[in-house]
């Protein structure tokens, strides 16, 4: 009994039969086990049969003994007898219990019954509870006969038992090493028919595909051997989506996917009249916009701006756009657009006042500093172009004769202009580094934390002469677009390194002269400036600043945008173009004269 014991919590540690585990911790204490020990050894009992009784063989007893022999097989079988009725009994009680009827014990216990599914195992079970069922009743006759003789009966039965068990656990070997054999067959075949023919020498690839992009590839194909005439069946090809397909008249894989993926396709071709079957691995590389997430910045922050800016003013015969928007650097790390820019019309002139800055990325509060130096520059030239200046000013243009830039009354007025813009633009440079000392000083922060760069262009439009001047500290562009001319009108500043550039600082004081800049043209039909978000994209290098072709190029995609209804918008939204490597704030101010058709 002890042995059953021990082999059923066994079966409940194993849980083989998946047990509900209500039952398991049921029969979880010594108690419980034992009384299940007791459940299962009566229903062993009752389920016996008599084959194994007629194989028992008779003890070679003395003849004294014969007489006690011959009584204890009839009583044996008797009790044989009775057993089978008693089977036939339980067998007949058995169907007509319901499944309903049975208490979760009961259910239990019959699923640990019927787990074993070979039938083999089963009736080695069965013989194996014959042989209990057949040692008890020999031993209660022989006790009750001869008690002298029961130890070599019982010794016969044991022996009996142990060639059986031995039959059994062979038996039990030999059936799971057929069902192992059986898995294995299956899965070489399930291979079979994938690697059906299967050259191994033969190795298969086509190109990377990009996501968002149409895909054409030939197969190509790597071998040792030389392999011609191969005919790819096109019916074969298995893709693991409708995306991909092959198509038959051009001999290659076409799609286009939307995401990014990776996986193998199967196909068959013909080569030397036989049929063999290939595979091959497909990338499908992310859409690199794909990966920029968009961050909100942090809540309560100081100096809050808005992530893109738009604006246009419109006058009788051209316009004034402005467009910036946070670069995609900036929406990925959660910060805030450090560009800005300002446009302002002087009431009742033909003046106008554009300025774009582009706050350092390395210092905390730029996108304010940026701020408060279009901001300046807008205030400064409000009150220098009044009535009476604007009237001196067009007087002196006046005499800025186009056709001879080399006269003396010419290079005068030049110099003449260009001194009064300069004032303007030190009072700018000076206003600018005042506030954002005081600034910094309220925020107990070094000044250079609101560092910024600048570019300012005034214009004069008139019938037949514009004049432009301008003012840069820092990178970024300003250009004057003629007919089929294009005059850059600032020198960019750079550093050592790339991404280097000069800021609003006192280190540029000495400087001042050499960065204001003035132009008079006959015909303007255009204004740029732009920070290097734009610039950088577009031109990439110093060499690509100076060829006018670039310009004429950016020139001729803008002029459609800026004939929008809504230019400004039309603008922000050109913008947000992708170039690799290029993820900057953008900002871009134009100046922008109407044509006849618009």
């Amino acid at each position: 009994m002890q042995e059953l014991t021990c082999k059923i919590k066994k079966i409940l540690i194993a849980n083989k039969l998946g047990l509900d585990d209500q039952f398991i911790n049921f029969f979880k204490t010594e108690q419980q086990l034992q009384q299940l020990s007791k459940l299962v050894y009566e229903l062993k009992k009752q389920a016996a049969t008599q084959p194994l009784l007629t194989e028992i063989l008779e003890p070679n007893l003395t003849d004294n003994k014969d007489e006690n022999l011959t009584e204890n097989a009839e009583e044996i079988n008797t009790s044989q007898h009775e057993l089978d009725l008693n089977e036939t009994h339980i067998s007949a009680a058995q169907h007509n219990i319901s499944e309903s009827d049975l208490n979760p014990l009961e259910n239990s216990l019959s699923k640990l019954a019927v787990d074993n599914e070979n039938k083999s195992i089963q009736k080695n079970l069965v013989i194996n509870q014959n042989l209990d069922i057949s040692k008890n009743q020999i031993n209660e006759n022989i006790q009750e006969k001869e008690s002298n003789n029961s130890n070599e009966f019982i010794s016969e039965i044991d022996s009996a038992m142990n060639i059986d068990k031995i039959i059994v656990e062979n038996e039990l070997q030999n059936t799971q090493q057929e069902q192992q054999a059986e898995i294995d067959k299956n899965r070489a075949e399930i291979t079979d028919v994938f690697n059906q023919r299967k050259v191994n020498n033969l190795k298969f690839q086509v190109d990377n595909a990009r996501a968002g992009q149409l895909y054409h590839s030939k197969i190509q194909i790597f071998s040792a051997q030389n392999v011609e005439d191969i005919e790819y069946l096109a019916e074969s090809f298995k893709f693991p989506n409708d995306v991909f397909y092959f198509d038959e008249i051009t001999q290659s894989i076409q799609g286009q996917p939307n995401q990014a993926d990776e996986f193998n396709f199967s196909f068959q071709y013909r080569m030397n009249s036989e049929i063999y079957t290939g595979q091959c691995r497909l990338n499908v590389i992310a859409d690199p916009r794909s990966l920029w997430k968009v961050i909100e910045p942090e809540a309560r922050q100081a100096f809050v701006k808005a992530h893109t800016d738009q604006e246009c003013i419109d006058t009788p015969y051209y316009q004034l756009i402005a467009a910036s928007r946070r670069g995609r650097s900036h929406e990925h790390a959660g910060s805030f657009r450090d560009d800005d820019f300002s446009l302002m019309q002087i009431a009742h002139s033909d003046w106008s006042v554009l300025a774009v800055a582009d706050g350092a990325g390395s210092a905390e509060y730029s996108r304010e500093g940026s701020r408060i130096a279009v901001e300046i520059v807008q205030k400064e030239f409000q009150r220098y172009l009044n009535e009476h200046t604007i009237d001196a000013l067009n007087e002196d243009i006046k005499q800025w004769q186009l056709d001879q830039p080399q006269h003396a009354d010419t290079q005068r007025i030049a110099n003449k202009l260009n001194q009064q813009f300069y004032n303007v633009y030190y009072e700018i440079y000076r206003s600018i580094l005042m506030q954002l000392d005081q600034l910094a000083a309220e925020n107990n922060v070094a000044t250079k934390a609101f560092s910024t760069t600048l570019l300012v262009a005034v214009v004069y439009q008139h019938a037949d002469k514009n004049l432009i001047s301008t003012f840069s500290v820092g990178d970024g562009a300003i250009a004057a677009f003629g007919q089929d001319m294009v005059r850059i009108m600032n020198v960019a500043d750079g550093g050592e390194y790339a991404g280097q550039t000069k800021f609003l600082d006192r280190s540029i004081h000495q400087e001042l002269g050499s960065r204001v800049k003035i132009g008079c043209f006959k015909d303007l039909k255009a204004v740029l400036l732009m920070t290097d978000g734009i610039s950088d994209p577009i031109f990439e290098t110093d060499a690509g600043l100076a060829n006018q072709q670039k310009w004429l190029d950016l020139y001729a995609e803008l002029e459609p945008v800026l004939q929008q209804d809504q230019p400004e918008q039309a603008l922000l939204e050109w913008m947000h173009f992708f170039k690799t490597g290029h993820h900057d704030d953008r900002t871009l101010a134009a100046l922008y004269k109407k044509n006849s058709t618009h």
